[in-house]
């Protein structure tokens, strides 16, 4: 049925401080709060949903189209056109094998760069997201 507004206000307030509680933990670990998420959860038995690479991937090539294109030797298409899933799928193989083991750090690092760049955060927020981000990039 339907929750109460009480109801509703006590949620806010518990998942308000659970959130808290996973930032201060992201900030003394320098994990994401989404894999600290997932983290918590494999340890308690749930099943996790996982990363699909692919996607974040393709939000990568869209921003980094011509250096992705020349990593097979080819460039942007004329026009601004969507190159073939066939093409993206040989640049990916080939982001992979050029970072065999950080290519999914890098990828979520760069999902995470785009959401702290789209946030509505403060300035100290931001600051602290950043400092944090930045930790996480020295470590790759």
């Amino acid at each position: 049925g339907r929750r109460s507004a009480e109801l509703n206000a006590a949620l806010d307030v518990g998942f308000a401080a659970v959130e808290q509680c996973f930032l201060n933990l992201s900030t003394s670990t320098t994990f994401p709060v989404s894999q600290l998420i997932n983290l918590f959860l494999k340890s308690r038995g749930r099943t996790v949903n996982g990363t699909n690479y692919w996607n974040l991937y393709a939000n990568y090539f869209k921003e980094h189209i011509q250096t992705e294109l020349a990593r097979i030797g080819r460039e942007a298409p004329a026009g601004g056109g969507t190159p073939s899933a066939t093409v993206r799928t040989q640049c990916y193989d080939k982001f992979k094998e050029a970072y065999p083991d950080s290519y999914q750090d890098l990828l979520s690092m760069h999902e995470e760069a785009v959401l702290l760049g789209s946030s509505t955060q403060t300035i100290a927020q931001r600051g602290q997201g950043f400092q944090k981000h930045y930790r996480r990039v020295i470590q790759i």
